[in-house]
């Protein structure tokens, strides 16, 4: 809905129409009321128009600088977001490659405990044979 506002900037009226709020149109108009004062202030042979030419100039450069600074944080964020995504990327392959290495390991250890099953039995038939051996060696021959 279209707002019809009226504000005052340097002593003239104005009817400004705006979807804006009025409260807003009306800090805008104060600002550049002020700004308008402050140039004609210091300069009171300087005509209105001029100042307000000033004003604009002002502004003009403070939308261009802030333009570029908007500009330079969005080039920032995509810098950040593609950094987040390869993190991301880098961890969810530490991850699988974690869950890989764990099943080595359990791989491992379970063939571990088989071999070292195999070496015990196979020590005590060793141990047994060698008994064995001692035993009818002790014998005496008839």
């Amino acid at each position: 809905m279209v707002n019809k506002v009226r504000v005052t900037i340097a002593g003239v009226q104005y009817a400004i129409a705006t979807t804006d709020s009025e409260k807003y149109i009306a800090q805008l108009a104060d600002k550049l009321d002020k700004d308008i004062g402050k140039l004609m202030e210091k300069n009171p042979s300087l005509p209105m128009a001029r100042a307000a030419v000033f004003c604009a100039m002002d502004y003009l450069d403070e939308y261009r600088k802030s333009a570029g600074s908007v500009e330079n944080m969005r080039s920032q964020i995509q810098d950040y977001i593609a950094d987040a995504a390869r993190a991301k990327t880098a961890e969810d392959k530490a991850r699988a490659e974690n869950e890989s290495l764990r099943r080595e390991v359990t791989a491992l250890r379970e063939q571990l405990a088989r071999a070292r099953a195999r070496a015990e039995k196979a020590e005590k038939a060793e141990k047994a044979e060698k008994a064995a051996q001692e035993e009818a060696s002790a014998q005496p021959e008839d």
